[in-house]
């Protein structure tokens, strides 16, 4: 409940009320007591924190102010001198109105005093306030929802249609209805008219706008070219200070530039040309789009040609540069050379050919740069390159003078090294002798004395690499030849036992081909037999292998490379006999498991056909729509168990016929699926249809049997005979003519709920009493409308 403000004048929390009246913008002249929240109060407890949360919301902020006040314990008459209490108590203004919800009985007050939303509402749909409350609030709270219809008495208040105030104020001031369409033509026409000079004028200072900044564009681009023309690179060539290739591309690029600049004086005139004014927008904005294609075209020429005269500049510095560093840094080279050729006094005649080389390229390349640099940037970049690798080598050359110094000793220690360990295990050097590529070592170390004299650095590179591989090597063979001989002495005994081994073997073989008789087909008993001729052909192979072996292990031969051949070749024949005699000794074992693994397989199809077959039997399926993939899993299933039941099996035939069995099974469950979720669907669109039914009649508070009613239980009833038939595709189709006889039911007790309204609304008039009224002047306004939700809002439940 509001209350008034003057009982609070002297009050201390006065400051702090007046802050809280500023912020919320929509309180004036009200204060709350402690049960007050907002513009809520809510004695009956009807609404939730939440609700009077979102009411405080909605409510705020609003041409005409509600207040919201529950009562219970009141019948209409009390309620509506209550809610006449409250307004009286809260000195409320002109725009602020109280709504007051009682319940047991149910009632709903709504009073203010405001002419002028008097006359609105007498000129609405609604007519009177109990109109609005009858057909704004009652409905929703019949339905539960009191906060629904506080907001929708709150909508309409506040939004009264356009047309009914343009009634009331012509009503006001005492206008006919010709007047009115008169001033209303004549208005109509001053605005459009004011309207449309306003868009001209704002369109004329755009294409000013537009104007001065294509002028801007212009005079960028014409100074931009104008500094372009009076570059140094067209000063020299007036000057005559370029020739060959370079003058022709400037030649080139100065006639694009004059032609770019044929187009300054063009373009300045059709910009002078525009005459913008009121008459002339249109023209005005086409040649202005006009003017702005061709100064695009122009500016992206421009830029072309910038970019071309910026690369031609920047390339005549660069190599200009280039030339002037090579030279600088050739100098230096020469200095380095010399500081070498003093130091390790060596005539360096390679590297002085390579400066000698560079400095005439040089020579051509600074003959050229300053007249033709175009022409000049291929022997200036050769030189470049060059001189860089020239000091590359220059860096490496010492430290490769340092290590071949080091070669001798390097050489000698390797023999002392591997004499010993060649007199110790007593190795016959033949074809493999280190000592022999020691020597060549030793050999080629004389010759790189000879290249590091000249400086020639690839070829002083290529023997270094030379004699490391040969010290290298010469260390890997006497290595090499210990390790061959240990062990192909291993595989020797290796294979001696595993020969031994595999004597038995044509008992094993025999023994297992009689375990497969009987029970398995000629096929796997083949390959069996693959396999021992393999195992078989291995033997022959290690038995010719190994005699050579013993031959070249000889102390006398000392075949050790040739040796360690062939052991590798008798390892692999050995392993590959062990994996052949694993495959055949398990090979029973291997079947067994495999057709114990396929029955197994097999009665889970089974068992998977036999769920299907009696789920569409629960939901009765039409024979048509499983009875072929039923049959052709049936028949897959016998054939995959015949097989698997019979003797001399041939796995890879089970393998198939189990196989087929369940891709034929598993499109039979998939169909039984399929049917029952269609089934499934079907029923859930007649429970659908059913239950909005019932919303219906709850919605409308009736349960009349109206002309779509019938038809409604008619395709409900054969929805249900084609659902139990098995049509279910069928049914979900017909199940969509609902929707239209439910749209139908729906305009019907519409028309029943309105009518029952109307007749009650008569009778609350014709009664008198508590009534709603509504007055002009500066009388007020009150009604009160009956609802039916229940006793309270904590049961969750409305009786109507």
């Amino acid at each position: 409940m509001k209350i008034d403000k003057r009982t609070f004048k002297f009050n201390i929390w006065l400051p702090l009320l007046l802050v809280c009246w500023l912020i919320s913008q929509s309180m004036t002249g009200i204060a709350y007591s402690a049960q007050q929240q907002g513009f809520v109060r809510d004695d009956a407890g009807l609404f939730s924190s939440s609700e009077i949360d979102k009411l405080n919301t909605e409510l705020s902020g609003q041409e005409y102010q509600m207040y919201v006040n529950t009562a219970t314990g009141m019948d209409e008459a009390q309620g509506l001198a209550y809610a006449n209490q409250i307004y009286d108590r809260s000195n409320l203004d002109k725009n602020d109105i109280v709504l007051v919800i009682t319940t047991n009985p149910n009632y709903v007050h709504l009073v203010f005093q405001n002419a002028v939303l008097a006359n609105k509402i007498a000129n609405s749909n609604e007519r009177t306030v109990q109109g609005v409350t009858d057909n704004e609030f009652v409905p929703s709270a019949q339905d539960g929802d009191i906060v629904g219809g506080v907001l929708a008495v709150n909508k309409y208040i506040n939004h009264v249609p356009f047309t009914t105030v343009i009634s009331q104020k012509l009503a006001q001031v005492g206008l006919n209805w010709g007047s009115a369409i008169a001033l209303l033509i004549g208005g109509i026409a001053l605005i459009w008219f004011l309207i449309w000079l306003i868009i001209r004028l704002n369109q004329i200072g755009k294409l000013r706008t537009r104007r001065q900044q294509i002028q801007v564009q212009h005079d960028q681009i014409a100074t931009s070219l104008n500094s372009l023309i009076v570059s140094d690179l067209f000063k020299e060539l007036e000057m005559g200070f370029v020739t060959g290739q370079t003058k022709e591309m400037i030649e080139q690029l100065q006639a694009q530039l004059m032609k770019e600049h044929a187009h300054i004086a063009i373009l300045q005139q059709q910009i002078d040309a525009v005459r913008i004014s009121i008459g002339s927008v249109k023209k005005s904005a086409t040649d202005l789009e006009q003017i702005e294609q061709q100064q695009t075209e122009w500016a992206t020429d421009m830029a072309n040609v910038q970019k071309h005269h910026q690369e031609i500049d920047e390339l005549s510095r660069t190599v200009r540069g280039m030339v002037e560093a090579s030279k600088v840094n050739l100098e230096q080279v020469k200095q380095t050379v010399a500081n070498l050729e003093k130091q390790y006094q060596y005539p360096l005649t390679a590297m002085k050919d390579r400066i000698a080389t560079i400095e005439h390229i040089l020579q051509e390349a600074d003959q050229l740069d300053e007249f033709d640099f175009i022409k000049a940037k291929e022997p200036a970049e050769r030189a470049d390159q060059w001189l860089d690798v020239l000091l590359e080598d220059i860096r490496l050359y010492g430290e490769w003078v340092q290590r071949s110094q080091r070669y001798t000793a390097e050489i000698d220690n390797t023999e002392h090294e591997l004499r010993p360990i060649v007199e110790r295990e007593k190795l016959k050097l033949t074809v493999d002798d280190p000592f022999r590529l020691l020597e060549h070592a030793r050999a080629e170390e004389i010759r790189l004395t000879q290249l590091l004299a000249g400086g020639n650095v690839e070829l002083i590179r290529q023997s270094m690499t030379i004699i490391e591989q040969d010290i290298a090597e010469a260390r890997q063979v006497v290595s090499d030849l210990i390790r061959f001989r240990d062990e192909s002495n291993k595989t020797l005994t290796m294979a001696q036992q595993q020969m031994t081994d595999f004597r038995t073997m044509p008992e094993v073989y025999n023994q297992e081909v009689s375990r497969l008789q009987g029970e398995y087909a000629n096929i796997h008993i083949q390959e069996q037999g693959a396999r021992y001729q393999e195992i078989q052909k291995r033997q022959g192979e290690v038995n010719i292998l190994t005699p050579q072996m013993v031959n070249a292990l000889h102390d006398q031969i000392q075949q050790y490379r040739q040796a360690n051949i062939w052991s590798e070749q008798v390892r692999e024949s050995l392993s590959r006999m062990e994996e052949l005699r694993t495959e055949i000794t398990s090979y029973k074992d291997l079947l067994d498991n495999q057709k114990q693994s396929e029955k197994q397989r097999l009665a889970n199809l089974q068992a998977d056909y036999q769920r299907a077959n009696e789920q569409q039997a629960a939901i009765r399926v039409h024979p048509d729509d499983t009875q072929q993939v039923q049959a052709t899993s049936y028949d897959a299933l016998e054939q995959a168990q015949q097989i698997l039941s019979g003797s001399l099996l041939n796995m890879s035939k089970v393998k198939e016929a189990v196989e087929h069995a369940a891709t034929c099974t598993k499109i039979f469950v998939d169909r039984v699926e399929e049917l029952t979720r269609q089934r499934q669907e079907a029923v859930e669109a007649i429970e659908g249809l059913l239950q909005e039914h019932r919303n219906l009649s709850a919605r409308y508070f009736t349960t009349a049997i109206t002309t779509h009613v019938p038809m409604l239980h008619v395709l409900i009833e054969e929805l249900q005979q084609l659902v139990s038939q098995g049509y279910f595709v069928q049914a979900q189709q017909k199940a969509q003519e609902g929707e239209s006889i439910l749209q139908f039911i729906a305009l019907e007790y519409k028309a029943i709920y309105d009518q029952e309204q109307e007749r009650k609304r008569r009778q609350r008039s014709s009664g008198g009493g508590s009534g709603g009224s509504s007055s002009g002047g500066g009388s007020r306004s009150s009604s009160s409308s009956s609802w039916s939700g229940g006793s309270s809002r904590s049961s969750g439940s409305s009786k109507w």
